[in-house]
C-alpha cells in the first residue's frame, strides 16, 4: 500500500505559517465577533490549493491550461465564519469554461489539516461572456 505524504506536507506548511502570523483582525457575523484569518493564513490556503491542483493535473481531473491559469492568476477567496478562525473557506478560479473550487471546512487555524474538497463545474455560456447561438435547438 502506497501512502501519500502530500497531506502531511500541507499540514506542516500550514502550521509553519501560523507561527509567522501576528495580530489578527475580527469579523462580526450575526452580531457575534470572531477572530478572522490573517492575510498569511488566507495566502496559505491559496498555496495549498495550488499544490493540490498539481495533484489534480497528474490525475487528469483538470487540463494543463486550467493549471497554468490558476498558477498565473489570483483566485477568489471567500470565508464564512462560524467561530474564531472556524467555518468554511472557498478558494476558486474561473478559467473560462469551468470553475475550479476548493472548499475547506471547520478548523481553519492550521492546528489540524482542514477538511478539503475539490469540485469543478462548467460555467453557463451566458456567464462566460460568450453570446449563446440562438439558432441551436433548445435555446
Amino acid at each position: 500500500m502506497k501512502l501519500s505524504v502530500f497531506p502531511v506536507m500541507l499540514g506542516v506548511m500550514f502550521g509553519a505559517v501560523l507561527l509567522l502570523t501576528g495580530c489578527t483582525s475580527t469579523v462580526i457575523v450575526d452580531g457575534v465577533e470572531y477572530q478572522a484569518l490573517s492575510k498569511s493564513q488566507i495566502n496559505h490556503l491559496v498555496v495549498i490549493s495550488r499544490a493540490a491542483l498539481q495533484e489534480n493535473l497528474k490525475k487528469e481531473l483538470i487540463t494543463r491550461q486550467e493549471y497554468r491559469y490558476a498558477m498565473r492568476n489570483e483566485p477568489s477567496v471567500r470565508v464564512q465564519y462560524r467561530g474564531d478562525r472556524f467555518g468554511t473557506a472557498t478558494v476558486s478560479w474561473r478559467t473560462g469554461e469551468r470553475l475550479l473550487e476548493f472548499r475547506y471546512d471547520e478548523d481553519l487555524t492550521g492546528e489540524i489539516i482542514p477538511k478539503c474538497s475539490f469540485a469543478t463545474s462548467f460555467i453557463p455560456e451566458r456567464e462566460r461572456g460568450i453570446r449563446p447561438d440562438k439558432s441551436l435547438p433548445g435555446r
